[in-house]
């Protein structure tokens, strides 16, 4: 007996079941199909012929067939390194190295596609460094590599027919549905290249289907099968947001839908009891919170516990982070810096050293700025001697003279003297360039690209009227005292001018010619921010002897599980939000469903072939149309019901409003909040609402063309059929529409798969709307 229906006998809970058939009319939730009770004469005529009773399997297995073959054919070609392959073959390789690696996204995904290589004995040894890179040459297994992801591509449209059908439509909707997104262009780009999407999608709509499995239990409450679809539900959306944190957005879906169900429960009128009613709220938590939580946060303890070795990810993280990879540097060489040496400094966020040069900056700038034509101070991506620089207390003295003397003679000095002269926290300095001589300075003039910020140049040693602008005070990141020294590798601080209160700061973009194409270095007006952070990596003529590192060995302070993933989750948040640099193919989510522009993933010049990652033209406007008559149909029958009339069958209303409208929901909850997202944004967001947006289509064609819904509903994906389509009409329409995605995914079939080269005519006319920016044009 379920707790949700406690009056209900075992017959009376077949008898609801029977009535719920096949639209979720009996419920007020989502994606609910039919239980069908004794069937008319009709269906028992169609169930005597066999294709038509089992049509629904052989519908599952045409989708699947044609999924594997748009997925799978060709997977060898390109043999070259395409698009985001670069990054996420690069992660998997590093996964197989143990060495760390950050990234902005959740690792299960990543690790899905190690674990692949791992299976074929690939040992991470190629580093996916530029797109174009030749893998048969560098011993790649990439073809296993594109064939493990796209076993996640494959399953897409299989799911998709079992989601239409478990949720109560015909075997013609549910086909349909499968064959648009079988045939979907960007989603067959996307399902057989070493990228994260598909992974996602997959666990995505598993957990869609499993929502939906476990709603149509609801009068077996609390049962193994209840149970365990609700469990899979909650798994599901964790191993979903635990490979992007778009993710999220299925977890949005699945708990409006939970959070709606619970409002029906609660209702008196049920018979539920305030205990029962907590029981499945408690249930619902833990299967769709907590689950998903524990293995979001299982997933990180994997990563952490593979990635144990130093890699180039270990700059973003705190010194006591880094410390506890192996190799890593400031477990090393973390040495105290003393007023006299010679250091350098490397910033944290983009890894370029601060350097120096007899180099001036221009007397105008390109917009007509006037600098001070100073001595260039920019941010180099290699090391050399120009960044090395000699830090000094700021108030000159005479035992630092007399030390500095003794120093560069080479005497030895006792350590107990040298320690006198460490740095710490908040002291006060100056930093001479070595190699010319000259003192860092900052002044009140426009930095050369942030004309906000102010010029970071230097100043002649004698030049005392000045001397101000060369005051800098060392803060040390995390610094709980000024007793706090200053060190090597382990220490992140900001260098913040005395007088005018900047820090010192970089960013990504270049300077022009003029300055070698090194990063601008400027003086931050937001000295706090977290990136104006710098390191000391090295000291010139320092290394440690073996005494010295089993000393530091000694002194790392362990750091736990949950203190790495809590700084871990804030580098990822910060840094996602960050992605704000301009890409030559981003756009904009208000462009995505008309495939207004798409991206070029691969090109190559000689044969002049190319892979543009773009949807299905005729499929995405389809689906617009389907999306808009969705709405404006409802909006009718609405009114028409205020006013007494009634145009279509309750069954079917209610199925609309119900099943269709959860898609339809689906849709939105996966598209409109990228409209409040301030990062860098591609196409290839769009893909999950894509395919809630063919469903769409295929439940229109069927609220279009079948009025008898218990005839023509599916109980299960693989259950028994009473009947297929309800006339001819309906059988032209399905081709029709079947037809124009099929004949348009083979015409843009060049770009997808990239193995056929198209001259300038051919070129021309698929760019059938003028925004699509193909290669090869001329």
């Amino acid at each position: 007996m379920s707790i949700d229906e406690p009056q209900l006998t075992r017959r009376q809970v077949k008898d609801a079941d029977k009535q719920a058939a096949p639209d979720a009319s009996a419920s007020n939730a989502p994606g609910d199909s039919s239980e069908d009770g004794k069937q008319s004469k009709h269906s028992k005529g169609a169930a005597s012929n066999w294709f038509v009773k089992n049509s629904s399997s052989y519908a599952f297995t045409l989708v699947a067939v044609l999924s594997f073959v748009t997925r799978y054919w060709k997977i060898w070609d390109p043999a070259q390194v395409v698009f985001d392959e670069v990054h996420f073959g690069k992660f998997a390789s590093y996964y197989l190295r143990r060495e760390y690696h950050f990234d902005i996204h959740p690792p299960l995904a990543k690790m899905v596609i190690a674990l692949g290589g791992w299976l074929v004995g690939y040992d991470g040894h190629f580093l996916f460094e530029k797109i174009g890179m030749d893998y048969m040459s560098n011993g790649v297994p990439y073809i296993l590599l594109r064939g493990w992801v796209a076993m996640f591509g494959f399953a897409l449209p299989p799911l998709v027919y079992m989601i239409m059908a478990e949720s109560g439509y015909s075997v013609a909707a549910s086909l349909l549905a499968g064959v648009l997104v079988t045939f979907d262009n960007a989603l067959v780009t996307q399902g057989r290249l070493i990228l994260l999407d598909n992974i996602m999608i997959f666990f995505m709509l598993a957990a869609v289907y499993s929502y939906v499995r476990f709603f149509k239990l609801r009068y077996r409450a609390f049962g193994t099968q209840w149970w365990t679809w609700l469990l899979s539900t909650g798994a599901m959306l964790g191993c979903a947001v635990s490979c992007k944190m778009v993710g999220l957005l299925t977890m949005m879906l699945i708990g409006s839908a939970v959070l709606y169900d619970l409002w029906r429960i609660i209702d008196i009128r049920r018979g539920t009891t305030m205990a029962q009613f907590t029981q499945h709220f408690m249930a619902r938590a833990f299967a769709l919170l907590a689950v998903p939580f524990a293995l979001y946060i299982s997933f990180f303890y994997v990563h952490l516990a593979v990635l144990t070795s130093s890699g180039p990810g270990d700059a973003y993280h705190t010194a006591k982070f880094q410390m506890q990879l192996l190799n890593n540097p400031m477990r090393q060489s973390s040495f105290d810096v003393h007023f006299g040496d010679e250091i350098q400094f490397r910033h944290r966020d983009t890894g370029v050293y601060m350097e120096s040069s007899a180099d001036r900056y221009p007397l105008r700038y390109a917009d007509q700025r006037v600098s001070s034509q100073g001595q260039q101070v920019t941010g180099a991506k290699k090391r050399s001697d120009n960044a090395y620089w000699r830090i000094k207390p700021a108030q000159a003295s005479d035992e630092f003279a007399q030390f500095m003397v003794r120093k560069q003679a080479g005497e030895a000095i006792p350590a107990e003297e040298t320690d006198r002269w460490a740095v710490h926290n908040l002291d006060f300095v100056q930093l001479e360039h070595v190699n010319t001589g000259m003192n860092l300075r900052t002044h009140d003039v426009a930095s050369p690209m942030t004309a906000t910020n102010m010029e970071i140049t230097t100043l002649a040693l004698n030049d005392t009227a000045k001397e101000a602008d060369t005051v800098w005070q060392i803060k040390i990141d995390h610094a709980k005292t000024n007793a706090t020294r200053l060190q090597t590798s382990a220490s992140f601080m900001r260098i913040v001018s005395q007088k005018h209160g900047v820090a010192v700061w970089t960013h990504s973009k270049a300077l022009p010619d003029w300055g070698h194409k090194h990063q601008e270095i400027n003086g931050n007006k937001k000295p706090e921010d977290k990136s104006t952070l710098w390191t000391v990596p090295r000291i010139r003529g320092r290394s440690a002897s073996a005494e010295e590192l089993d000393a530091m060995a000694k002194k790392i302070v362990k750091m736990g599980f949950l203190a790495k993933f809590a700084e871990l989750q804030g580098l990822m948040f910060r840094h996602n939000n960050a992605l704000t640099t301009v890409h030559p193919f981003q756009s904009t989510p208000l462009t995505w469903p008309f495939m207004v522009r798409g991206i070029s993933f691969w090109t190559d010049k000689d044969s002049r072939r190319q892979i543009y990652l773009m949807g299905n033209p005729v499929g995405w406007w389809i689906s617009d149309v389907a999306l808009l008559m969705y709405g404006v149909t409802m909006v009718m029958i609405a009114l028409l019901t205020r006013r007494n009339v009634e145009v279509v069958d309750g069954i079917v209303q209610r199925h609309m409003l119900r099943s269709t409208g959860f898609i339809v929901a689906a849709w939105v909850l996966h598209y409109v909040p990228f409209f409040l997202m301030g990062r860098s944004l591609f196409l290839h967001h769009y893909l999950p609402s894509s395919i809630f947006a063919y469903m769409t289509t295929a439940a229109l064609f069927q609220f279009a063309s079948i009025m008898d819904y218990p005839r023509f509903a599916l109980k299960h994906w693989h259950s028994n059929v009473r009947a297929l389509v309800p006339s001819g009409v309906s059988v032209v329409g399905f081709g029709i529409l079947v037809a124009a995605q099929v004949a348009c995914f083979m015409y843009f079939a060049p770009l997808t798969y990239g193995t056929t080269g198209l001259s300038v005519d051919e070129i021309h006319s698929r760019r059938w709307l003028s925004t699509y920016d193909l290669h090869f044009q001329t």
